[in-house]
């Protein structure tokens, strides 16, 4: 299985709404409010916290993959 790599702004820009809605709430689940004001924002994960984790927890999905979002080994059509 081929390794993932870490989020970059520029992959994150291409997803889909919808995939960075699903990321957004495997990284912050019980708070729907924080998913609604990340999805909004332009992401900076060198100033802000709650984007610090989004990147960490969030990978790209390795070569090949259909898949749009990739979050621990758990993927995200």
């Amino acid at each position: 299985m081929a390794k993932t790599k870490k989020m970059t702004i520029k992959y994150w820009n291409s997803l889909s709404e919808s995939s960075r809605k699903r990321a957004l709430q495997y990284c912050y689940p019980i708070h729907p409010a924080i998913v609604e004001m990340l999805l909004n924002e332009k992401p900076d994960p060198k100033n802000s916290d709650w984007w610090k984790m989004v990147f960490r927890k969030i990978r790209i999905p390795a070569p090949g993959s259909y898949y749009k979002t990739v979050v621990n080994n758990t993927y995200l059509n």
